[in-house]
C-alpha cells in the first residue's frame, strides 16, 4: 500500500511516506484508516503454551488464558490479538496477548467511525515502533522510552523484535506528583534534564522530587529488562531512544547506569528522514503503511470495513437474471415433462425398471454418505479428546506457573527495595529463576557495612541463603557479589 490514513488527535491525515496532509472522512474511505489505542486501556497477559498445538486451538487456548486469567468480563465484546514466541530449546511458545473492551473505546472513536464507516486497525503505540526496524537489519538491543501528556512507557525490542513493554508515569501524573504545571515540567525536562547543577537554590525541591519520581521510574524499567533476560536471553542494552516531543533528558542516561546498565548510545527519537519532533507521529502512520510487511503486528479493532455498496447492487442485478433465468427454464422444463409424461404413457414398464434401478443407486450413494460421516464425526470425537487432555493439563499446571512467577517478583522486589533502603550501587543483578539470585555490589569504604546490612535485611525476610560470593577492593571501593536464595 503507497498511502494510508491516521487517526490523530482528532483530525485525519493521509501519509504517503514523505508527507503528511489533512483528509476529508470520505475521501479516506479508499485508503487503509488505522487509529492509536490508549495503552491503559489494554488487558495484557503473558503465558506458555506447547508448541504442538495447531494454529486454530492456539487461538482457542489464547481466548480461554484471556478470560480465565487475565480478568475478562464475559458480559462485555473484546478485541484480542497475540504474538507468539517459539522458546529456545523448548518445545514451548511464549505467548503475549492482547485485549482490548469495546465499551472503554467507543466514547472515543465511535463519533469518527459514525464518519468513517469503520477504522481497519486500531494498534498500541508500543508495537508502531516495529517500524523502525522494517527496512534494516538491527544489531543492536533497544529501550525505547515513550513520555506523553497522558502515557508513558519503556518497550523493549531486541535486535529489531518487540518483547515487552511497561508503563510508567506520564507528564501528567509526573506534573500532579511534583506539584508544578505541565508546561513548566516539560520545559524543565528539556531544558535542565535530571542533572543537579542545572537547577538554581529555590529549584532544588523540584529537582529532588523529579530524582526521586524518575528514581522509581528507573527502577521499573530496569526490574522489565532483568525480568526479560530469562525468557529471551537478553544480555542487556545498547541503546536508550527517548521518545520525548523530539527532545532528551539530559542526565537521564547516567541514571539509569547507576542501576549497573551499560548504555553505548542514548538518542531521541528519529525516524525515516523526519524531523525528531515528528518522528513519533511518523512511525505511526508507517506502522499504517508497512501493516503487510511487519513480522509483527497487533490489530484490536471492532470496526471492520464493510461489503461496498457497489457490491450489494451487483447483487441485486445477478439475483434478477437468475429469477428470469429461472421463469425461462421452468417453460422449457414444463413443456419436457409434459412430452415425458406421453411417452410414459406408451413405455410404462421400462419407466418402472428405470425408477427400480435409480431408487437402488441413490441408496447405495446414500449408504456411503452415511459411512463418511460416521469417519468424520469419529475423527472430530478423538480431536475433543485431545483438545480435553490439554485443557486439562492447562489447569493443572495453572497453580505451579503463577507461584513461580510471584515467588520471582518478591525476590526480585525485595532486592531493589534492599539497595534502595541501604543506597548501594550494584553493577547487575542475575535472577536464575526461583532458586537464587545474584546481586553485583559496589561500596565506598566508609561504607561498607551496608553490605552486611543489605544481607540482614534478606535474611530477615526470610531468605535462608544469603551469603558474599566474591569480594575484591580496588581504588578505595569494595565490590561485593552477594548470593540470595529462599
Amino acid at each position: 500500500m503507497k498511502e494510508a490514513v491516521l487517526l490523530h488527535k482528532d483530525r485525519l491525515y493521509l501519509f504517503d511516506g514523505r508527507r503528511f496532509s489533512t483528509i476529508e472522512p470520505k475521501r479516506a474511505k479508499k485508503f487503509r484508516v488505522g487509529a492509536l489505542i490508549p495503552v491503559r486501556q489494554i488487558v495484557t497477559l503473558t503465558f506458555k503454551l506447547p508448541s504442538t498445538i495447531d494454529h486454530e486451538r492456539l487461538a482457542v487456548q489464547v481466548e480461554l488464558k484471556m478470560y480465565n486469567e487475565g480478568g475478562l468480563d464475559p458480559n462485555k465484546e473484546y478485541a484480542i490479538d497475540y504474538l507468539v514466541y517459539q522458546m529456545p530449546n523448548e518445545e514451548e511458545y511464549l505467548v503475549e496477548a492482547f485485549a482490548l473492551c469495546k465499551e472503554d473505546i467507543d466514547p472515543l472513536l465511535e463519533p469518527f467511525v459514525s464518519k468513517i464507516g469503520f477504522l481497519d486497525i486500531l494498534f498500541p503505540k508500543f508495537i508502531a515502533y516495529e517500524s523502525l526496524y522494517v527496512d534494516k537489519e538491527a544489531q543492536s538491543d533497544d529501550l525505547i522510552i515513550y513520555i506523553g501528556e497522558e502515557e508513558a512507557f519503556g518497550v523493549i525490542y531486541q535486535k529489531g523484535r518487540y518483547i515487552g513493554y511497561r508503563t510508567i508515569d506520564s507528564l501528567s501524573q509526573l506534573s500532579k506528583a511534583i506539584g508544578i504545571e505541565q508546561v513548566r515540567l516539560k520545559a524543565l525536562l528539556a531544558n535542565k534534564g535530571l542533572v543537579q547543577s542545572k537547577y538554581a537554590p529555590e529549584e532544588m525541591h523540584i529537582f529532588d522530587a523529579l530524582q526521586e519520581r524518575f528514581y522509581k521510574i528507573v527502577e521499573k524499567l530496569v526490574y522489565a529488562i532483568n525480568h526479560k533476560r530469562s525468557f529471551y536471553g537478553l544480555e542487556g542494552i545498547d541503546r536508550i531512544i527517548l521518545d520525548f516531543d523530539g527532545e532528551t533528558i539530559e542526565g537521564l542516561d547516567a541514571f539509569i547506569g547507576s542501576f549497573g546498565i551499560e548504555i553505548v548510545r542514548y538518542e531521541p527519537l528519529e525516524c525515516c528522514g523526519f524531523d525528531p519532533k515528528q518522528s513519533s507521529l511518523a512511525t505511526e502512520a508507517y506502522y499504517l503503511l508497512q501493516y503487510d510487511e511487519l513480522p509483527q503486528k497487533i490489530n484490536l479493532t471492532f470496526y471492520e470495513r464493510g461489503v461496498p455498496w457497489y457490491r450489494y447492487e451487483l447483487f441485486r442485478y445477478t439475483a434478477a437474471a437468475v429469477v428470469a433465468l429461472l421463469v425461462v427454464v421452468g417453460v422449457l422444463v414444463y413443456l419436457d415433462m409434459e412430452e415425458s409424461r406421453l411417452q410414459e404413457l406408451i413405455q410404462i414398464k421400462e419407466a418402472r425398471l428405470e425408477r427400480i434401478k435409480a431408487i437402488d443407486k441413490k441408496l447405495l450413494a446414500k449408504l456411503q454418505k452415511l459411512r463418511q460421516e460416521r469417519k468424520a464425526l469419529q475423527k472430530q470425537l478423538k480431536e475433543l479428546e485431545e483438545q480435553k487432555e490439554v485443557a486439562e493439563e492447562t489447569l493443572e499446571a495453572i497453580p505451579f506457573i503463577q507461584k513461580a512467577k510471584l515467588d520471582r517478583e518478591r525476590m526480585m522486589n525485595d532486592i531493589v527495595k534492599a539497595l534502595y533502603t541501604y543506597r548501594l550501587t550494584t553493577r547487575a543483578i542475575d535472577q536464575n529463576g526461583t532458586r537464587e539470585a545474584f546481586v553485583d555490589l559496589i561500596s565506598k569504604d566508609e561504607q561498607r557495612d551496608r553490605i552486611a546490612r543489605f544481607m540482614q535485611y534478606l535474611l530477615q525476610r526470610n531468605y535462608q541463603d544469603v551469603q558474599t560470593k566474591k569480594i575484591q577492593r580496588k581504588d578505595g571501593l569494595y565490590e561485593s557479589v552477594v548470593r540470595v536464595a529462599p
